[in-house]
C-alpha cells in the first residue's frame, strides 16, 4: 500500500507506521489465542479501532484463523446491529464477488437477503429486510450459526458495544451470551467508549455477560515514546523535527492519540522546515479551523453548559468543579446548575471523566477534544 503521509488518521496502514501498544498487543492476542473474550475500553480518539486492527493484523497470520470487524456505532436497534454484522461477516469470508456469488446461496439463503452493489467499489452489499423481533434474534442465531460452521478460529471484533445497552425491545446482551455459548470457535473484542454502560454490563451480576470477558483499559501512550517515534518517522522520510517540538506537539494535544496523529501528519505535509515558529503556525491554523463548529455548539448548548465547558477547557483537569473559588473565576451561577450542566455534558460527550483523585477518589473531568479546547485559549 503506498502511504503518502505516514502519519494515517483515518485508517490503519501497517505495523511500522503504528505507535506502539505492544503491551496492550500482547494482552488482547493472548486472551484470544487462548479463547477469552475481552472488553477494551478508552475515552473516543484514544486508538481503540487502530489496536483493534493492528491487533488483527497480527492475528492474521495464525493458520486457520479469520477476523471479522464490525462497527456498530450508527445501530439504532438489532435490525440495524444485524445488518452491521452480515456485511461485517461477508467481507471477511467473501472477499472477492466471485467467492460470494459461490457461498451466497447456501450461507444467506435463510435470511432472504437483498443485494445491491456498490457503485464506486463494484463489491456486493447485503441488506435485510426488517422484521419482528423474534425473527430478528433468530437472524442474529443465523448469522452466528454462519460463523461456526467455518473451519477455522473467527475473531471477532464489535466495535461501539455500548450501543447494544440502548436497543428497545430486545435484550442484546442476552442474546449475544447465548450465541456465543453455542459458538466455541468464535472469541470476540467488545470495544467502546462509554466506559459506565460496558462495566455495567459486564461486571453487574445481574447482567448476562457478567464476567464473561477479560478487560483492557486504553490509555494515552507515553509522552516520550510518541515523541520518539514520530522524530523517527519524519527522519525516515527526509523530515527534522526537534524531540522536544515532538514534546510540544504531545502536550499541546494532551496526549490525545487522534488529535497528535493528526497535528503530526499536518506537519508532514507542510513544505516548511519544522521549526518551533511552523509548528505553532499549524496548531494555529488547527484552531481556526474549529470556528464554525464552536459557532454551532455555541448556539445549540444552553448558557450554563456553554460557560461550564468553557471553564474546564480553560482551566484543563477539574476536579472541583462546584467550588466557590472555580464558580467565581468563570462566572458560573450556582453549584446545582453546575451540577446539572456537568451530567449534560458527560452525556453529550463533550467532557468526560479521565481519572480520580488517589487520596478522596473524587472524579476529574477533562474535555473531550483537544483542538476545542485550545479554541478557547487561543481565539
Amino acid at each position: 500500500m503506498l502511504i503518502d503521509n505516514p502519519f494515517p488518521v483515518t485508517r490503519y496502514a501497517s505495523p511500522s507506521l503504528f505507535c506502539d501498544r505492544e503491551q496492550e498487543l500482547a494482552i488482547l492476542t493472548g486472551a484470544l489465542r487462548n479463547g477469552r473474550h475481552i472488553l477494551l475500553y478508552s475515552p473516543r480518539r484514544f486508538g481503540k479501532t487502530g489496536l483493534i486492527h493492528h491487533t488483527f493484523n497480527t492475528l492474521a497470520k495464525d493458520r486457520g484463523t479469520r477476523t471479522v470487524f464490525a462497527d456498530i456505532y450508527a445501530a439504532r436497534d438489532v435490525h440495524d446491529f444485524n445488518t452491521i454484522l452480515v456485511n461485517a461477516v461477508h467481507a471477511a469470508l467473501n472477499p472477492t464477488v466471485k467467492q460470494f456469488l459461490r457461498n451466497a446461496g447456501e450461507w444467506f439463503g435463510a435470511l432472504r437477503p437483498t443485494v445491491s452493489f456498490d457503485e464506486l467499489s463494484g463489491k456486493p452489499r447485503i441488506g435485510l429486510e426488517r422484521a419482528e423481533i423474534s425473527r430478528e434474534a433468530a437472524t442474529t442465531t443465523e448469522i452466528f450459526r454462519i460463523l461456526n460452521e467455518q473451519d477455522r478460529t473467527i475473531y471477532l471484533a464489535i466495535d461501539e458495544f455500548q450501543q447494544v445497552a440502548q436497543f428497545a425491545n430486545v435484550r442484546m446482551d442476552a442474546l449475544l451470551r447465548s450465541e456465543l455459548q453455542r459458538s466455541p470457535r468464535v472469541h470476540c473484542i467488545f470495544s467502546g467508549s462509554q466506559r459506565h454502560l460496558l462495566l455495567e454490563m459486564f461486571t453487574d451480576v445481574s447482567s448476562p455477560l457478567y464476567h464473561s470477558a477479560d478487560q483492557l483499559s486504553l490509555g494515552r501512550i507515553e509522552r516520550d515514546t510518541y515523541s520518539r517515534f514520530a522524530v523517527r518517522v519524519m527522519k525516515r522520510h527526509g523530515r527534522d523535527l526537534a524531540l522536544d517540538d515532538a514534546r510540544f506537539c504531545y502536550d499541546w494535544c494532551n496526549g490525545h492519540t487522534y488529535h497528535v496523529q493528526v497535528l503530526f501528519n499536518r506537519l508532514f505535509g507542510d513544505a516548511r522546515p519544522l521549526s518551533r515558529d511552523t509548528i505553532v503556525q499549524v496548531m494555529l491554523g488547527i484552531v481556526r479551523e474549529q470556528d464554525a463548529m464552536m459557532a454551532t455548539l455555541r448556539s445549540t448548548l444552553p448558557g450554563n453548559q456553554w460557560d461550564l465547558y468553557a471553564a474546564i477547557a480553560r482551566e484543563g483537569p477539574v476536579d472541583t468543579p462546584t467550588a466557590g473559588a472555580f464558580m467565581r473565576k468563570h462566572g458560573l451561577s450556582s453549584s446545582a446548575a453546575v451540577v446539572q450542566a456537568m451530567k449534560a455534558l458527560l452525556d453529550k460527550e463533550l467532557v468526560y471523566v479521565s481519572g480520580h483523585l488517589e487520596d478522596s477518589g473524587k472524579p476529574v473531568y477533562e474535555t473531550y477534544d483537544p483542538f476545542l479546547r485550545n479554541w478557547f485559549r487561543h481565539r
